[in-house]
């Protein structure tokens, strides 16, 4: 009589599918999280399969503009309902610069907002922003000014996680301002694997106190 025997990884092709249908069970379930703009839960991050969804949440995004940058003249006031405070003033230079921003579409994780580095680079002169919360913004330094979500009749989390459907409003202003015709970089740097968004702009002939730069 021929014996045949079962090779010794036959036995465990139910288990593995049981825990192959969990996994993707599991991630439907958050991808429906986000596509309903929420935020994921805890449990989620240590779900079987966390270890793909959380690092899908922290470094699976990049940032992309919406709309125009727009900028500022160098005098103390309130724009767009933000107040800004500069050390000296000069309505003849370009004091600040301000930008909505949203994950590219159909991405499905997010950017911590709270280690989002900012750059500036005019002249030759390179500089680190750093971020403030306390308003004014008090230059130099960089504040989120607004929260949007794209989706009718929800609002963006309290949260300063960017994920996906919400839009944030990036106001940064550095130590040298901007004189006419002079070009500067804007660079939103996000934590991790992300890849940077430079905003090269240019300071038009005449400045005004509210600029559409492109």
């Amino acid at each position: 009589m021929i014996r045949t025997t079962r090779p010794p990884d036959a036995a465990m092709t139910g288990l593995e599918l049981i825990i192959i249908l969990i996994i993707i069970v599991g991630a439907g379930a958050i991808l429906m999280v986000y596509l309903a703009g929420g935020e994921v839960p805890d449990w989620a991050h240590s779900f079987p399969g966390g270890l793909v969804a959380e690092s899908m949440y922290i470094t699976g995004d990049s940032l992309q503009p919406v709309g125009s940058v727009i900028g500022f003249s160098e005098v103390s006031g309130t724009y767009d309902g933000t107040a800004i405070q500069y050390p000296c003033q000069d309505p003849g230079r370009l004091g600040s610069a301000e930008v909505l921003v949203s994950l590219f579409m159909g991405d499905t994780g997010a950017i911590d907002m709270d280690h989002l580095n900012v750059t500036w680079n005019a002249g030759g002169s390179f500089e680190q922003i750093s971020r403030s919360d306390t308003p004014p913004l008090v230059c130099p330094n960089w504040t989120i000014t607004k929260k949007y979500n794209m989706l009718p009749g929800l609002s963006a989390d309290g949260d300063n996680w960017l994920e996906p459907n919400e839009q944030f409003m990036i106001l940064a202003c550095p130590s040298q301002t901007i004189a006419p015709y002079q070009s500067f970089t804007l660079t939103l740097q996000p934590d991790g694997v992300a890849v940077p968004l430079p905003l090269t702009r240019m300071a038009p002939a005449q400045i005004q106190p509210v600029m559409d730069l492109g």
